[in-house]
């Protein structure tokens, strides 16, 4: 070690050997290992997620579900309070024509007979609470056991059977959704119920991935960020074993220029690097996707994610098969009746009024089918309350949101929702993270949901907590590594004129 530090020039490469020993502690003593692998992993997993297609996919789709919530929310329960608008309706419409309720009732059946029939059938708990009365019926007239009814109905009837079975369940926990109890908004606002859940996931998950999604995209490109430290670790290694060798050299001969040329030309590297790899603003961007997204890798805020989208898909288990002409429940229906009548040596009429007594709700729901045709009969059916209430369109859409607020808002989104469900608006270049299937309808939406997104959440907090839980910032990285090359440049620069040449070789 003496012979190491006998002269300027060897003193002075022990000082590139310091440096590069301090390269390689910096790498430990700041965790770059497994925070920076722990983000690549991270970014790896959510990357899928993150494109411009699955962005644009992940809004629309979102946006859907929303529109969804709106239809759904005032028909689930009675707390929506639908079947006391219903009659508020009908009480607009005898107060403005004269005319007695079942005349007024009439005139819905007849204008929009489709929105005649699910006015009657909310809320839909109902439907859910008549499934035992139904049941009671149908085993005792088609004489067959509940179970072996259970088994009928879903192989010979599954799209209504899918319809019946996922209802109490949507219905039950849409405004107390079970599981969500720690899940509260970004900015603290609990969330509870369906609505609520909604809001979560579209305002403040999904607009803080679109708002970070250049950020993300720019950090996961050039390679991502696993591979700096092993950078660092593989200059800090090469500066102090290429400083030792010099050093030794420098004990017994002259110092060349060559050498300490490239040290500095290590530092220009090592700069340019920064300045192409964009170290800089990819890094200060990753800073901001962190503190835009690390709340939504909270636990609780994770466990009621997980719970949510559990209902919404039940939710739209419930509602696919309903949703359009091609979802099969509207066809089963009379197959159902036809059925029914064959086993039961009854005429359909007689089913039919049986039922109805047996599950009136139930039977309003199936002569509403599809929802389409509801949504094809609004514009009609505001025509013809504007002429009845003397008032015009959008006085009337102002009208009943003041006095009808449920029903109206359930009926204006019907539209969007049966028109996007097998098609959702933005969704053309949407796949799935594993085979690429592509996500084109509401519920292979929500599967992508279930699947593909919230497991990033569940699997990503960790990674996270090592990214963003040691000191310093990510942002403050380009500052070390740039600071390394320009170390060098200068130290490499200096030696060129102070540890060069014969004057170097000794201190007489």
């Amino acid at each position: 070690m003496k012979g190491l530090l006998s002269t300027r020039a060897s003193c002075a490469w022990m000082g590139v050997v310091v440096v590069g020993v301090i390269v390689m502690a910096l790498v430990v003593g700041l965790q770059l290992v497994p925070r920076l692998t722990g983000g690549q992993e991270l970014i790896d997993t959510a990357k899928p997620a993150l494109t411009d297609a699955a962005v644009k996919g992940e809004v629309g789709g979102t946006l859907l579900v929303s529109q969804y919530v709106d239809l759904a929310d005032p028909l689930m329960t009675r707390k929506g309070r639908s079947r006391e608008e219903l009659g508020r309706l009908v009480t607009m419409i005898k107060r403005k024509t004269g005319v007695s309720a079942e005349r007024a009732r009439a005139l819905l059946r007849r204008e929009a007979p489709h929105t005649e029939a699910l006015l009657r059938a909310v809320p839909f708990s109902g439907v859910a609470d008549e499934r035992r009365r139904l049941t009671a019926y149908l085993s005792k007239t088609l004489n067959i056991t509940p179970e072996d009814l259970q088994d009928e109905l879903a192989r010979t009837f599954p799209r209504i059977y899918q319809v019946l079975s996922e209802l109490p369940s949507a219905t039950a926990g849409w405004y107390d959704v079970p599981g969500v109890e720690g899940l509260t908004r970004f900015d603290g606002t609990p969330v509870k119920t369906m609505a609520q859940v909604r809001d979560y996931l579209r305002d403040d998950l999904v607009a803080a991935v679109e708002e970070e999604q250049d950020h993300f995209q720019s950090l996961a490109g050039s390679g991502g960020i696993g591979y700096i430290p092993w950078l660092l670790l593989v200059l800090g290694a090469g500066l102090a074993i290429f400083g030792f060798v010099h050093a030794r050299w420098s004990a017994s001969h002259a110092s060349g220029r060559v050498a300490w040329g490239a040290v500095v030309a290590v530092g220009v590297l090592v700069m340019i690097l920064v300045g192409a790899l964009q170290y800089f603003p990819r890094l200060t961007g990753a800073d901001t996707t962190i503190a835009k997204l690390e709340p939504a890798f909270d636990e609780q805020r994770v466990i009621g994610l997980r719970a949510g989208t559990d209902l919404i898909m039940q939710a739209a288990r419930f509602g696919d098969p309903i949703m359009t002409g091609s979802g099969g429940a509207v066809e089963e229906v009379p197959k159902l009746m036809t059925f029914i009548s064959g086993r039961a040596g009854l005429s359909e009429a007689a089913v039919r009024e049986q039922l109805t007594k047996a599950a009136p709700r139930t039977m309003a729901l199936f002569d509403a089918l599809p929802l389409s045709a509801v949504a094809e009969e609004v514009p009609h059916l505001v025509a013809v309350l504007s002429r009845k209430l003397r008032v015009g369109g959008d006085g009337l859409v102002r009208l009943l949101r003041k006095r009808t607020p449920g029903l109206a808002q359930a009926l204006l989104a019907v539209g969007p929702v049966t028109t996007g469900w097998e098609n959702v608006p933005g969704s053309e270049g949407l796949k799935r993270f594993d085979a690429g299937t592509p996500v084109r309808t509401a519920p292979q939406f929500t599967e992508y949901l279930d699947l593909d997104v919230v497991p990033i959440f569940e699997s990503g907090g960790k990674d996270l907590d090592k990214l963003a839980g040691t000191w310093p910032p990510v942002n403050v990285l380009p500052f070390v590594v740039a600071g390394v090359g320009g170390l060098l440049v200068i130290y490499g620069l200096a030696m060129l004129f102070f540890a060069t040449g014969t004057r170097a070789s000794g201190y007489g």
